[in-house]
């Protein structure tokens, strides 16, 4: 197919039936266990641009090349990580260009070493891509387009129902933002739930204090209800007096109330004094 367009400027009935012919012309039905719901809506695809920088840049699961139409008129290099074979294909002869590259793998096992990742993320892998992106050092900056699900969890507070793991260590690592509101129509097919733009900006590199981090609140959010102190002994054996100056902050709380600035200190203290070690390969 002849690239000649910009998804960004069609009217939403267009691009709506551009999709609609080339999952036709190349004989595609979109498969429901890879999450496959391609963009339809030019205002959200207009929205991701607005906050993409330049920089080298990976998509996750570029699909039939919508959103990859459009970064490619801004950013200096794209590269796609596609995990369906058959949209390697497609995308990379819908888009055609000389900084468009399309490597068939599963983002959770390779995202290249670029600055920015851009990404409609594929709904049951979600988590593992977040953990993945965080881990990845060379990531400066993620434009993500979410499930509003996901997203109340990333801005979850201590003490709320949705704060958790993947809230502490994403914020630990990154300012989140989030930006506009999508409707299941601005996808096809129609995925059921509202999803949002949330813009990632790294403030600290992933380290073996962060692993440690990930770790403790692993074992911690086992028993998210439970006083901190019971769990620090009946699942590393660590009384609440070897917590040092933090004590004061812990005693009497509850696992979901401790904010992540908190709990990171609490694994400085754990891994110093060598209660809980990193075995995560750090990018």
């Amino acid at each position: 197919m002849e690239r000649s367009f910009n998804p960004a400027l069609m009217s939403r009935r267009s691009l709506f039936n551009w999709t609609l012919n080339v999952l036709r012309t190349y004989g595609l039905k979109p498969r429901e266990k890879l999450s496959q719901n391609f963009i339809v809506d030019p205002r959200l695809i207009s929205e991701i641009l607005a906050y993409t920088t330049p920089a080298d840049t990976v998509e996750i699961g570029c699909g039939i090349g919508t959103l990859s139409l459009a970064l490619l008129t801004k950013v200096k290099r794209l590269i796609c990580v596609e995990v369906d074979g058959r949209l390697c294909t497609v995308s990379a002869d819908i888009v055609r260009d000389p900084v468009f590259l399309v490597i068939n793998a599963d983002a959770r096992m390779l995202i290249p070493q670029v600055e920015q990742v851009v990404s409609n993320i594929p709904y049951h892998i979600t988590s593992e891509l977040l953990v993945k992106i965080a881990r990845t050092n060379s990531i400066r900056r993620a434009v993500l387009t979410l499930q509003r699900e996901v997203v109340n969890r990333l801005l979850a507070e201590p003490g709320s129902r949705t704060y958790g793991k993947l809230t502490i260590l994403i914020r630990i690592l990154f300012n989140v933002r989030g930006i506009g509101v999508y409707s299941p129509s601005s996808f096809y097919p129609e995925p059921g739930v509202f999803h949002e733009v949330v813009v990632l900006e790294r403030k600290r590199l992933y380290s073996e204090e962060i692993c440690v981090l990930e770790t403790l609140t692993k074992i911690l959010f086992t028993q998210r209800r439970r006083l901190v102190e019971k769990v620090l002994v009946s699942k590393l054996g660590v009384k609440i007096n070897e917590l040092d100056q933090l004590k004061s902050k812990v005693v009497g709380k509850r696992v979901y109330m401790l904010s992540e600035d908190t709990l990171l200190d609490m694994a400085s203290i754990l891994r110093e004094k060598g209660v809980i070690i990193c075995t995560q390969h750090q990018n």
